[in-house]
């Protein structure tokens, strides 16, 4: 089944994206949207899941820049870049470096990674531990970023990269 501008599941839920299998929507990640209606009969006041699965294919061929306060010089920006649907490349603001991505239980996992060890100092420095630290831990998409979170709360976040 197919539709666009669909009501799903039994709760009212209009769909602009299409609807794939049964109650499977596709959301393209840009336009699409779900709207839930005020029904007297759901509670939506209180709280409540929302499940949603990344796809890999959404991933791969995609390059981001790492956001990093004040004016620095855009060719010491980190990058990373999904190479494929399981490599990863990219540069630490120090280092370069690659190695694998996989999706498990939903989430996106990057690792393990080699890189170069060129010694950094000064701001690279502090940067390139940000991004490794960050990189280790979990990842979930804000908006249109990226967002990397290590175990002891380092966060990094990725921008899309504009087309060159």
């Amino acid at each position: 089944m197919q539709a666009q501008g669909a009501v799903v599941a039994d709760i009212g839920v209009a769909v602009e994206a299409r609807v794939v299998f049964s109650h499977a929507v596709d959301l393209d990640g840009a336009s699409a949207r779900v709207s839930i209606p005020s029904i007297s009969a759901y509670d939506l006041t209180g709280s409540f899941s929302i499940e949603a699965w990344i796809r890999p294919d959404a991933l791969t061929g995609t390059r981001w820049i790492g956001v990093v306060e004040g004016s620095p010089d855009p060719r010491s920006l980190p990058r990373l870049e999904f190479v494929t649907s399981e490599r990863v490349a990219g540069y630490t603001g120090c280092n370069m470096m690659s190695g694998g991505w996989r999706m498990e239980g939903g989430a996106v996992r990057v690792g393990p990674l080699v890189s170069t060890k060129r010694a950094c100092v000064g701001p690279e420095s502090e940067i390139e531990r940000r991004v490794v630290a960050a990189l280790a831990g979990t990842v979930k998409r804000e908006g249109d970023r990226l967002v990397f979170t290590g175990a002891g709360g380092e966060r990094f976040e990725f921008m899309p990269a504009q087309a060159s």
